[in-house]
């Protein structure tokens, strides 16, 4: 018997959630230091195992929840940022990395205000958070074990991909009767609230893009300087 209950946003399972999946994230970081394991064949292992559990994730809640195959493509922020974060540990890819770093934003997002509906231990609650997690374990692990840097030129290219991105996705969404990227509609409860309405928000969200671009790229700034 499958156990649903309600999630509830911002309650104390919630930050349950946030805590307790966030430290699982900080562990796993730190377990080739801990155990002296090969840094490339662990997250080689880690690349393909988030891989297979997304697509098991997807599978489940099209056979148990009945989801249309519509609403299951990975055209979320989320799930492409997922499988580039997956890509760049199995290739070990400081190109996919630039791209990964910056849309990793997203993921805070989706931590703190998630579009789910189903508390845990349902199966798909557990995948949203592991995966989006994730993001984040992959990017501090190419900032520390791999070495990796941005550049200029990358925040560039995140900026003008996720737009190109947004560009197909916008009337695909009309076409499919769907909701990537929220460009349809804004999520519920979110901080998108303040960013006025559709299609408003989108504009709004495009000055958030290029703020926050910005300042994740600064940490970065002397680094290129440097090299120049």
């Amino acid at each position: 018997m499958i156990i649903i209950r309600e999630f509830t946003l911002f309650s104390t399972e919630h930050f349950y959630y946030i805590f307790g999946y966030g430290g699982l994230a900080v562990l796993a970081f730190y377990l080739p230091k801990i155990f002296k394991l090969d840094i490339d064949k662990f997250a080689q292992i880690s690349g393909y195992f988030i891989l297979v559990e997304k697509t098991i994730e997807l599978i489940y809640r099209y056979i148990v929840f009945n989801e249309p195959l519509t609403n299951l493509l990975p055209f979320n922020m989320c799930n492409y940022t997922l499988v580039l974060a997956a890509f760049m540990m199995i290739f070990r890819s400081n190109k996919i990395f630039n791209l990964v770093y910056f849309w990793s934003i997203g993921a805070i997002l989706a931590i703190m205000t998630p579009d789910i509906r189903i508390a845990f231990p349902n199966y798909s609650n557990i995948s949203f958070f592991v995966t989006h997690y994730y993001i984040y374990f992959a990017v501090f692990y190419g900032l520390k074990y791999f070495n990796f840097t941005i550049t200029f030129d990358a925040l560039k290219k995140a900026y003008i991909y996720i737009n190109g991105i947004m560009l197909v996705l916008f009337p695909l969404n009309f076409l499919l009767n769907t909701n990537y990227m929220f460009l349809k509609k804004k999520p519920v409860s979110s901080p998108m609230d303040f960013l006025g309405p559709w299609p408003y928000y989108i504009v709004s969200l495009e000055v958030v893009m290029i703020i926050l671009f910005t300042l994740m790229y600064l940490p970065f700034r002397k680094k290129t300087l440097k090299t120049l």
